[in-house]
Formats: C-alpha cells, sequence, structure tokens
C-alpha cells in the first residue's frame, strides 16, 4: 500500500489493494480463513469509501467470489447501488467477470476447529479473544483525499445470514476528505449502535473535535452497548490513531517519512 501511495496511485486504489492482500492470508478473518457460520459456511462481508465523494460500496454474506472488498468496489463504481447481499451480490460479480471460488476456497482446517469448539461450548465468538481478526485499511494520498475499506467473515457460529458493521457503510467503514478515514473491527452489533463511522466525523466536522478524542468518545460508546473491538483511523492532516479496546490489535502504520511501524498490544 505504502509503495503505491509513493508512486502517486489514490488513496482508494492502496486501500483496496492492502486490504486484497489481506484476504488472501488465511491468518486473517477475511476471505482465506474467515470464520465459519452456524452450518459451516463462509457467509464474507465488505466495504469501500472514497472520501473525496463519499463514494460507496458494500458486500455482505458473499461466499463465492474471489475477494469481496473487490466487489464491494465494484458495486461502487459499476452499479447505482451501495449494497449488495449474498446470491445477489456473487451474481453482480459473475455479471462484471470478477474471478470466482466455491465457498470451501475460503474455508481452512482452523476455522473449523474454532467452529467446532464454539459448537461444543455454545457460543458465538469473535475471532481470537486478544486481537480480532477482521481486516481493514486506511490513507491518505499525495492529493490530499482519504479512503477506508473493510473485509471480514462477520463471528464464529453466528447464525446465517448475520451482518455486522463492516457491510454498514458509516458504520464500520467511513471516509470524509473533510474529516477522517476509518476502519473498524470488534463487535459489530456494538458498533451499529453506537454509530460508529459517522458519530466520529460528527464530532470533528461539528464540535471540533480532534481525531484521538473523537475516536476515543466513540469506543466508549461501544463499550457502554457491551462492545468491544477498535479501529484505525487518519484525518485530514495525516494524523493517525488506532484505539481498541480489547486485549489487542494487529496494527500497521506509516507516516510521510515512510517509516513503517507494527504493534499487537501496548506500543
Amino acid at each position: 500500500m505504502l509503495a503505491w501511495l509513493r508512486q502517486g496511485r489514490s488513496a482508494l486504489d492502496a486501500v483496496e489493494r492492502a486490504v486484497m492482500r489481506l484476504e488472501e492470508c488465511p491468518l486473517f478473518n477475511a476471505g482465506v480463513g474467515a470464520v465459519l457460520n452456524r452450518d459451516g459456511a463462509p457467509e464474507l462481508d465488505a466495504s469501500i469509501m472514497d472520501g473525496a465523494t463519499r463514494a460507496c460500496g458494500a458486500v455482505a454474506g458473499v461466499s463465492r467470489t474471489k475477494s469481496p472488498v473487490q466487489l464491494a468496489r465494484a458495486v461502487m463504481e459499476k452499479s447505482p447501488h451501495v449494497l449488495f447481499i449474498g446470491e445477489g451480490a456473487d451474481a453482480l460479480g459473475r455479471e462484471l467477470g470478477l474471478p470466482q471460488v466455491t465457498p470451501d476456497y475460503f474455508v481452512t482446517e482452523e476455522r473449523f476447529r474454532q467452529l467446532k469448539d464454539a459448537h461444543r461450548r455454545g457460543v458465538i465468538a469473535l475471532d481470537h479473544d486478544s486481537a480480532f481478526g477482521t481486516v481493514g485499511a486506511v490513507a491518505r494520498d499525495k492529493d490530499g483525499h482519504l479512503a477506508a475499506a473493510t473485509s471480514t467473515g462477520g463471528l464464529t457460529n453466528k447464525h446465517p445470514g448475520r451482518v455486522g458493521d463492516t457491510a454498514i457503510v458509516g458504520v464500520g467503514t467511513f471516509a470524509d476528505d473533510s474529516t477522517a478515514a476509518l476502519s473498524c473491527t470488534g463487535t459489530g452489533e456494538s458498533f451499529i449502535r453506537a454509530g460508529f463511522g459517522h458519530h466520529i466525523h460528527a464530532r470533528m466536522a461539528y464540535s471540533n473535535w480532534d481525531l484521538a478524542r473523537a475516536c476515543d468518545e466513540a469506543l466508549d460508546k461501544v463499550r457502554f452497548y457491551k462492545g468491544r473491538g477498535g479501529c484505525i483511523a487518519i484525518d485530514r492532516a495525516g494524523n493517525i490513531a488506532l484505539p481498541y479496546t480489547s486485549k489487542a490489535m494487529f496494527r500497521a502504520w506509516a507516516g510521510e517519512d515512510g517509516r513503517v511501524s507494527v504493534a499487537v498490544g501496548e506500543s
């Protein structure tokens, strides 16, 4: 992603590329290696947003399109709509010529084991108690434009058809050049109730709060609604915030100097 930004590519291109690469890695809860629903099937959600225009696209319950975030961008750019779900979303991917797979492409032995354990314990589980596995990216490009993208498999042992915050633009994914771009991970239902993404934008736009303060308050609201998690965010000036209320959160970031930093727990 950093290399693309240095080459002058747009923030939108950069976040899509970064999330596509993470969807290909079986270590995260997105694309290959995503968690499984109650019936053992992958149901993948993704969204993307352009801060320059507020153009956005999202998909939920995808199981046959290889890259859910690529499909989300196609929804944004090649349809008059914002959100597609399930079979209709995958059908759009086929119509647009996006790479297709069978559902078993996404399934790994580790996720199958986690599902069996969740069945045994009778729980619906967030991915990894120590660091949630949803993936996302935010960026600011050379023109000052912001963008955000997010992709997830949701919750282990979730009821088929459940959709969390990732596919809801303005909650799990948000970007506006006048304020910030952000991507979330955690208890989706609580992030939805908090109106997370737009709440941060509103605090910055109407109360003149800085990014860190707005993110912290939004996470307090998530906590109030019995949830936990975190976000990655960047504002119009390039300031970065990476707050979380979980035990840890995988994250990496780079500034204009090109120095890359990574962290899991407290940094």
